[in-house]
């Protein structure tokens, strides 16, 4: 399932972020990141509940896991997102369109994997 995520935010938010820039400029670039930023988020709180499946509720308690989960989520899922959309604002004007969506795919990798490497020495330091 994580490696869904993954993919999603490294080939498809990208491809949307591109697509809404064009379609609507930085208004709806905005409205794309906060949209999916918010799903994640929620989805992160759904995660980290009893109900989503998470057993270590019952021995560490639901504030525990639900921070440990938005913490790994923020660096290794939302981290990548802005920073793609970043580079789709800054670079939607000066380049070429074909230039945008390979600049993002990038940001967005680079953005991965930093944000899941200080994910994982944060959370088990």
């Amino acid at each position: 399932m994580l490696f869904l995520f993954y993919a999603v935010a490294i080939l498809l938010f990208p491809a949307g972020a591109v697509l809404a820039w064009r379609r609507g400029g930085e208004r709806w670039l905005a409205l794309l990141t906060v949209i999916t930023v918010s799903a994640l988020v929620g989805l992160a709180l759904i995660v980290a509940s009893e109900r989503g499946g998470n057993r270590l509720v019952q021995t560490r308690g639901y504030t525990h896991t639900a921070t440990r989960t938005l913490l790994f989520t923020g660096l290794a899922l939302i981290l990548p997102l802005v920073a793609s959309a970043m580079s789709v604002w800054a670079t939607g004007r000066r380049m070429h369109p074909g230039f945008v969506y390979p600049i993002a795919v990038a940001t967005a990798l680079i953005g991965t994997a930093v944000g899941s490497i200080v994910a994982i020495y944060t959370l088990w330091s």
